[in-house]
């Protein structure tokens, strides 16, 4: 028997623990899994105004702070039953969207593109068929001359004959699993190269309304604090010229390099390779106008994309009964939940 532990767990920031056991077979006898990062904020939270919430809340994570902030302070003015002027929650929506884009792109490609992109093979690319491939999902693609794409085979060369490939030095090179050929391998490297700029610039475009990322800090009961900012053009174009830049991206890159993914990994697609169950849900958000959302509310189950289920947020409950507080099924809405944890 042979144990294997993956301690942290990278892709996620480190938050995760893995163990498994094997018999002499490599069949997998034991497993277990815990998250052992404990934050503590509702201690933090204690004896505090309400209003001081929000600003606490948010630093559970330096990623998604913003809807920790936004969350926090809508409870808050839910309590005191406090609305919010048109414009300051078209404000509220800028940032909070352009967090949101700005996730998606690095949840591609900065956490999960590398377990599609063999950066060994992107070495072997042909520029000019790379070039000509591009065109293969997108009429105009974004940044795809000859020349460039050279640089970012140079580029990618330095890495490797530096040895700077991180975890991906040995375990990823060359994988079966992979497939990709060389040139789409180097397309998306070049785009991966380009996203890390496009977060950059959505960081500025957070920080024009929201004062600064991550944590912002422009929101106050009932409303917002950059006013002044809002009322100014040369600030309101700023923003816009960013999202122009990154919707550029998006239309040019993110897509093609989507239809892409699904048409080199369909097989693994249709064979469900890597599903869970199949369950998915939507709580709903972003609201235009009293009734037009852009998400809107829904469950599936099992995969069953035709039958999508109301959602019901009183069956949405609270349970630590594993985490680190004293006593057993704790429902934190129940009773008071007190801290257990050894140093």
């Amino acid at each position: 028997m042979k144990k294997i532990i993956i301690d942290p767990i990278t892709r996620i920031e480190g938050h995760l623990r893995i163990e498994v056991e094997l018999d002499d077979t490599n069949t997998v006898t034991n497993a277990n899994v815990s998250g052992t990062m404990f934050r503590g904020i509702e201690i933090l939270l204690q004896n505090r105004k309400p209003i001081d919430a929000p600003l606490i809340a948010q630093r559970i994570c330096g990623v998604c702070t913003n809807v920790h902030y936004r969350a926090s302070m809508s409870a808050v003015e839910d309590m005191y039953g406090v609305g919010i002027p048109t414009n300051a929650k078209i404000i509220r929506d800028l940032v909070a969207l352009s967090l949101f884009v700005q996730d998606h792109i690095v949840h591609y490609y900065h956490l999960h593109s590398l377990d599609f992109v063999d950066i060994s093979s992107a070495l072997k690319a042909n520029v000019q068929k790379a070039n000509e491939e591009a065109f293969l999902y997108c009429d105009n693609p974004y940044r795809n001359s000859i020349s460039h794409l050279e640089a970012i085979k140079e580029k990618l060369n330095t890495f490797v004959s530096a040895g700077r490939l991180g975890i991906f030095a040995k375990n990823y090179s060359n994988h079966g699993a992979y497939k990709f050929n060389s040139e789409q391998n180097l397309i998306h490297m070049s785009h991966y190269f380009e996203a890390l700029r496009i977060q950059k610039e959505l960081g500025k475009a957070i920080a024009i309304f929201g004062g600064k990322t991550p944590h912002p800090q422009y929101m106050v009961l009932g409303g917002v604090t950059c006013v002044a900012d809002m009322l100014n053009p040369q600030r309101i174009n700023d923003f816009l010229f960013i999202i122009r830049d990154v919707n550029d991206f998006i239309n040019r890159a993110y897509m093609p390099d989507m239809k892409m993914l699904c048409h080199a990994y369909k097989d693994d697609i249709k064979a469900k390779a890597g599903y869970g169950l199949g369950n998915f849900m939507c709580v709903g958000g972003y609201s235009f106008g009293e009734k037009s959302r852009l998400f809107e509310t829904g469950v599936i189950k099992g995969f069953d994309l035709q039958n999508v289920e109301s959602f019901d947020e009183t069956k949405i409950t609270e349970e630590v009964t594993h985490s680190w507080y004293k006593g057993e099924k704790q429902k934190p809405l129940e009773t008071t939940t007190d801290i257990n944890y050894t140093i």
